[in-house]
């Protein structure tokens, strides 16, 4: 399943990247929370062989009256009673095949059926009658006060524990059923549901809804009859309704179609249309065909993932459909291509219980990085899972650390996270790395037909690899799933031309404790000398290593880790013109990007030209994209002239880099330039709400303030300039504008906005208890996307009196989500209302300081520079850059707090 990302894409059922203060010394928290059981497999005394649901909608009610039917066969002969998790039912009556009582017992979370002694593998019909009016599983999505004109839809949602609340079933993915759904809808309506469709006719009867508000084209009733043969887990059920238009794109084996709303067709061609090359791609790359009868998509209205892996018919937020404008430098391909690759890993084999459900998730965004390859080639490949680096690591760094298998949780959704996905996806790269393509997915493609259409577990993983390789795996296995963490590498490297002797130091930071080790690898190098280049295999395996190469010749450059084979965080010491040559020549973007990481902490002349240079003619967007960051995190007058020269880039991923550098300069000059730039707008969307934070992250209210209003009055898709905009009324301390912001919090605002809007009324609110108690109000303890990140923001205030609202909605929720970032803020309130305060103040110190050391080493240069020959303008700016750097260090000691 999915939900929103910085790239504006959703992901799979993850938490997101929220995340509460941490004292930076401390490192992460533990995942840990007080009370969090450890869990196991769960048994299993009877096998559901069969489950047959039939139902009827009751709207007004928002409730289901239904007879579900479950053939079960015995697996423990001692066992007498068969036991189902059914939620909140109305129980009608439990009957066997001949309609004759069955000895029962309910107690409102589980069904208890007696059903004798019997020989193992007999088989028994047990048949529920019952209403249900679930709060989770199923959802009725109407018009309210809030959104008048949201259709009226009916959509289901079970991952992961959640079918219970609308069905008598084994709610664990350890049982695997078939299944079939029988449903009285409104003609005119679409209903999908897993499998084939048996038969579609016209019911006796007929609803009692106006038919125009409800999409319908008449008061009559459709019986729908869809049935999922091959057996498949609870989870994974599916039952969507409403008025959708169906986009056609059937291969010649398959039946492809896409589900949107009436007018959105073209939205969702954007959107969906690489499915059937996907699904190509994937069936070659795994050796696999595809599995089931169909592949439909469908997006709904206010779904509470991005997607859900629904065998053979994904479900899909309405936020991932595209208009025109928001194509330009965006795309959905990635939460598709996701969705679509678990059709083999969460479908076809699923993970036997929660803890190793990586083995559904770590696949699944593997195959996004694996999309990107097939559509742009290897440097897409490699960004798409550098920008996965960059969410695990902020993760890891501040919220919390974990290992990938991890059988220590609250609720199954608390596994969903970066860990999981993409620390997940990172490490199937890395094997693919370790063993090559041929070995890896002749590897892949041996676990997937030895286990098809069964459960698996992490060990299963492991042998089918070692099987094909014939190598020993285990310890790789120990260090980066079973154990928590990544290298923290400091690499230094110098050439002596006397000896001829090349020198490259390797160091390991990261702190070594019970779940986090000195990582074993080999880091390749390549040392290249003009057109030749010699790769070297480094093996690491201590805390720090010195290598010496032979090398009579300097290199030309080093290329340090080229393929970009291990997850790990780096910092460089290398000689700056090997670092210049690898920028402009290597062609690797991974090399070049590193390089331009590495350039950014060198503002010199030469150093800025060439980052400018890149920035404006680098092959791959990435690698500029990365080089305007560094460009930015100079801060000099220099580096800024050459971003201000640069804002109007062509790729427009490239410019939003931009703008967003121009931000991280507090001058009079970058705040006009990014209001006016705003005020005229920018044909990509992204690009203008990037302008209206940056404009803000100037600090320069008074110059930026008009812009920002006039940015916050503008449509667009997803809401997204209006949200720049109220960021960049809280990055600018704008505290007058929280009465223009309020407004964007409530109910009837986007999502986005509301999520960023209360983020700002936060920030700029702080302490303040009319902002505490207007946040407050807006706690909706079904709001999994919205809540969570209200609860950031009643932490980001700073207020402890807010504790007590958080934990009630911990005690009242029954949403997994909601309860586990809300006991995350009840622990960084209790823990970090003081620092907090320390901290922000610090913070402010911090970014005064930095500013007058930069305006005073710029100042120094120049004047040295008309009294210095040009020999000497050289050393002069060295010494006025380190004197300025001195200064602030001196300052910023003197204005941090005292450890307590």
């Amino acid at each position: 399943m999915s939900t929103h990302s910085l790239r504006h894409r959703e992901r799979c059922h993850c938490h997101g990247s929220l995340s509460f203060p941490v004292d930076p010394g401390q490192g992460p928290r533990p995942f840990r929370l007080p009370g969090d059981p450890e869990r196991f497999g769960r048994p299993r005394a009877f096998d559901v062989k069969s489950l047959s649901v039939e139902l009827s909608f009751d709207f007004d009610h928002k409730a289901v009256d239904a007879t579900a039917t479950l053939v079960v066969s015995r697996r423990d002969r001692a066992a007498k009673t068969l036991s189902l998790d059914a939620v909140g039912f109305i129980l009608h009556s439990v009957t066997d095949h001949d309609g004759r009582a069955l000895e029962h017992r309910y107690d409102g979370d589980q069904l208890f059926v007696s059903l004798g002694s019997s020989a193992v593998g007999a088989e028994h019909t047990v048949r529920v009658r019952y209403r249900a009016v679930p709060p989770r599983g199923l959802y009725f999505m109407l018009p309210d006060e809030h959104r008048p004109s949201r259709p009226v839809q009916v959509w289901s949602q079970c991952q992961d524990e959640d079918a219970r609340y609308w069905i008598p079933c084994h709610d664990y993915p350890n049982m695997r059923m078939s299944t079939e759904f029988i449903v009285l809808a409104p003609e005119g309506w679409h209903v999908l549901s897993n499998g084939v469709l048996v038969s579609k006719s016209h019911a006796e009867g007929t609803h009692h809804q106006d038919p125009a508000k409800i999409g319908a084209t008449g008061k009559g009733l459709v019986r729908w009859h869809w049935q999922q043969r091959e057996p498949h887990v609870a989870y994974l059920m599916t039952l969507v309704a409403g008025r959708f238009s169906e986009i056609v794109a059937d291969t010649p084996t398959l039946s492809v179609r896409y589900y949107v709303d009436p007018g959105r067709e073209e939205d969702g061609k954007r959107a969906f249309g690489r499915t059937p090359a996907m699904i190509e791609h994937f069936e070659k790359r795994f050796g696999v065909p595809f599995a089931w009868a169909k592949y439909h998509q469908i997006a709904v209205h206010d779904f509470t993932f991005g997607g859900m892996e629904n065998t053979s018919a994904t479900t899909m937020t309405d936020r991932i459909l595209l208009d025109a404008r928001s194509a330009i430098d965006n795309s959905s391909d990635d939460i598709v291509a996701h969705e679509l690759a678990h059709q083999w890993f969460g479908d076809l084999v699923t993970c036997r219980d929660w803890s190793h459900a990586w083995l559904n998730e770590g696949f699944a965004t593997f195959c996004e990085h694996l999309d990107a390859e097939a559509k742009g080639g290897v440097d897409e490949y490699r960004y798409s899972l550098e920008e996965h680096a960059h969410g695990y690591f902020g993760e890891d760094g501040a919220r919390y650390r974990r290992p990938i298998v991890c059988s220590t949780y609250n609720n199954p959704i608390d596994l969903f996270d970066r860990h999981l996905y993409e620390k997940g996806g990172w490490v199937l790269h890395m094997l693919r790395c370790e063993l090559g393509d041929e070995l890896f997915f002749g590897g892949v493609k041996r676990y997937l037909e030895r286990h098809r259409g069964s459960i698996v577990e992490t060990r299963d993983l492991l042998r089918a690899l070692e099987e094909e390789s014939g190598r020993s795996l285990e310890a790789f296995f120990d260090q980066w799933v079973y154990r928590a963490g990544h290298p923290e590498l400091d690499v230094k490297a110098s050439h002596d031309a006397d000896s001829g002797l090349l020198t490259v130091r390797v160091k390991q930071k990261q702190s070594v404790d019970a779940v986090t080790p000195l990582f074993r690898f080999t880091l390749e190098l390549a040392v290249v000398h003009d057109k030749s280049e010699a790769l070297h295999a480094l093996e690491v395996s201590q805390g720090e290593h010195c290598f010496v190469i032979k090398c009579e010749k300097a290199p030309t450059r080093l290329a340090i880790d080229p393929r970009g084979a291990v997850l790990a965080t780096w910092s460089f010491d290398l000689a700056r013109d090997w670092l210049l040559d690898a920028l402009a020549n290597d062609p690797r973007a991974v090399v070049r990007w590193r390089a331009a990481h590495a350039l950014g902490k060198r503002d010199e002349p030469t150093v800025v030209d060439a980052l400018a240079k890149c920035v404006r003619e680098d092959r791959f967007w990435g690698v500029a994209f990365e080089a305007a960051g560094a460009l930015g995190a100079m801060g000099s007058a220099r580096a800024y002239q050459a971003l201000a020269a640069l804002i109007d880039v062509k790729h427009p991923k490239v410019r939003r880099a931009v703008v967003a550098a121009l931000g991280e300069f507090k001058t009079e000059a970058a705040a006009k330039l990014l209001a006016d730039r705003l005020i005229k707008g920018d044909e990509s969307v992204l690009v203008e709400a990037e302008l209206a934070r940056s404009a803000g992250r100037t600090k320069r209210k008074e110059l930026v303030y008009d812009a920002l209003v006039t940015a916050m009055g503008r449509e667009s898709w997803r809401d997204v300039v209006r949200a720049g905009a109220i960021d960049g009324f809280a990055r600018a301390r704008a505290k007058e504008a929280i009465a223009l912001i309020e407004p964007h919090s409530l109910r009837s605002a986007s999502l986005g906005t509301r999520r960023t809007a209360v983020m700002a009324m936060a920030e700029l609110g702080h302490k303040d208890r009319v902002v505490r108690e207007k946040l407050e109000q807006l706690v909706d303890l079904n709001d999994p996307y919205f809540t969570p990140e209200l609860f950031r923001a009643l932490v980001k205030l700073g207020d402890a009196d807010a504790l007590a609202v958080i934990e009630q909605a911990i005690a009242k929720s029954i949403d997994g989500r909601v309860q586990r970032h809300g006991r995350e803020a009840s622990r960084a309130l209790r823990s970090d209302s003081a620092a907090g305060d320390e901290v922000r103040k610090l913070r402010d110190q911090l970014e005064q300081v930095e500013q007058r050391a930069r305006t005073l080493e710029d100042a120094m240069a120049a004047l040295e520079a008309k009294v210095a020959p040009p020999a000497a303008a050289k050393g002069a700016k060295k010494s006025a850059k380190k004197s300025a750097k001195k200064s602030a260090k001196k300052a910023a000691k003197k204005s941090a707090p005292r450890k307590r």
